[in-house]
C-alpha cells in the first residue's frame, strides 16, 4: 500500500487532488481552537478595560493587507501568462494537496536514506510544520474568545470584534503561506510517489 493510500488520498492526479488527511486535520484543529476560545470566553472577567491609544496596529495591518493583496494579484497574473498545462496546482491549494502530504512524509521518513543534509532538512521542517498546525487552531480561538470585549479592546485590529478577528486571521494566513513557501523549497520531491502512481495506473 502506498504512502498516499495510507494518508487516505486517492491516487489519481496527486499534484492537484486535495488530501483528505490534511483537510481533516486542519478542520479538527480549527474546531479545537473554537472550543478553546469558547472556554476562554466563559472564564472572562467582568468589567470593560479602557482602550489604550496606539495598541491596535491598524496601520501596520493595512500595509500587510495591501502587500498580501499585491502578492495574490501578482501570482494570479504570472500564472495566467503560463500555458495551462504548465501551471501546476494552485499555490493556494498546494499546502492541502496529496503531493504536499507525500513530500512531507517522505522527508520525515528519510525516504532517500539517512544523511546529514536530510537530518538538517528534517530538523528545519518540524517548526514550519508546527506553524501550519497552529495556524488553524489559532484562527479558531479568535472566533469565540474575541467575543469578550476585553480580548479586543487593546488587540491588534481592535477594539471591534471584526477588526480584531480580521487582523489576527491576516497574520495567521500570511504566516501559514510563508511557512508553506519555505517547506516547498525544503521538502524532498514527490518523484517516488509519482512513479508509484504511474506504475499502478498502468
Amino acid at each position: 500500500m502506498s504512502v498516499m493510500e495510507n494518508s487516505g488520498v486517492r491516487l489519481e492526479g496527486p499534484r492537484r487532488r486535495l488530501s483528505r488527511l490534511t483537510v481533516t486535520v486542519f478542520g479538527l484543529l480549527f474546531a479545537a481552537g473554537i472550543a478553546e476560545g469558547a472556554e476562554a470566553y466563559a472564564r472572562r472577567t467582568p468589567g470593560i478595560e479602557r482602550h489604550a491609544a496606539g495598541t491596535n496596529a491598524i496601520t501596520v495591518h493595512v500595509v500587510l493587507a495591501a502587500a498580501a493583496a499585491a502578492a495574490v494579484v501578482a501570482t494570479r497574473a504570472r500564472r495566467s501568462r503560463q500555458p495551462s498545462l504548465r501551471r501546476g496546482p494552485s499555490p493556494w491549494a498546494a499546502p492541502f494537496s496529496a503531493s504536499a502530504v507525500s513530500r512531507l512524509l517522505r522527508t520525515l521518513r528519510f525516504a532517500d536514506g539517512p544523511s546529514l543534509p536530510d537530518l538538517a532538512r528534517f530538523v528545519t521542517a518540524l517548526p514550519l510544520v508546527l506553524v501550519l498546525l497552529y495556524t488553524p487552531f489559532q484562527m479558531g480561538t479568535h472566533i469565540t474568545s474575541d467575543l469578550n470585549p476585553n480580548a479586543t479592546v487593546n488587540a491588534w485590529g481592535g477594539p471591534t470584534y471584526i477588526g480584531a478577528v480580521l487582523a489576527h486571521w491576516l497574520d495567521g494566513i500570511i504566516g501559514f503561506y510563508a511557512a508553506t513557501f519555505l517547506l516547498s523549497r525544503l521538502l524532498l520531491p514527490a518523484s517516488a510517489a509519482r512513479q508509484s502512481v504511474n506504475h499502478e495506473n498502468r
